[in-house]
């Protein structure tokens, strides 16, 4: 599936993502951010059923998946996390702030790799990470 993308800063339209090459580009500008940055993927073929929001910082990203079964979002949970719960991930989209729970960063390579299932199974919830309620939230 083609991955219709939103928040990339560097351009105000959206992108079309078709193959790993592309999202890798996207991934390695999204991450030379001075901040947090928060995309919104989806399927560029049906845009209203299911949505990846992928936030990057640097080397590390969190996901947030809504649809299907999980109409209320999930977002990524790394078990190997050391955070405190009170240090939510802070990332932007189109300069509006929105936070992750803190343990939901998980290196890069992984992120990509949900990326690419979320496109493979045709928006599926990706099995490369783990993941918890969209309650695990800590504001918004």
């Amino acid at each position: 599936m083609e991955l219709e993308v939103w928040g990339d800063e560097s351009s105000d339209e959206s992108l079309l993502i078709r193959t790993p090459e592309e999202l890798d580009a996207l991934l390695e500008r999204a991450g030379t951010a001075d901040h947090g940055v928060l995309l919104e993927a989806l399927d560029a073929a049906s845009p209203y059923r299911v949505i990846l929001n992928v936030g990057i910082r640097g080397d590390r990203g969190s996901l947030r998946y809504a649809g299907g079964d999980h109409v209320d979002g999930v977002y990524s949970k790394n078990p190997d996390s050391t955070a405190p719960p009170a240090d939510a991930q802070l990332f932007y989209y189109m300069n509006n702030r929105r936070d992750f729970p803190a343990d939901s960063l998980y290196p890069i390579d992984v992120v990509r790799g949900a990326i690419l299932q979320f496109m493979e199974s045709d928006g599926q919830l990706p099995t490369a990470v783990e993941w918890q309620p969209d309650s695990a939230a800590t504001s918004r």
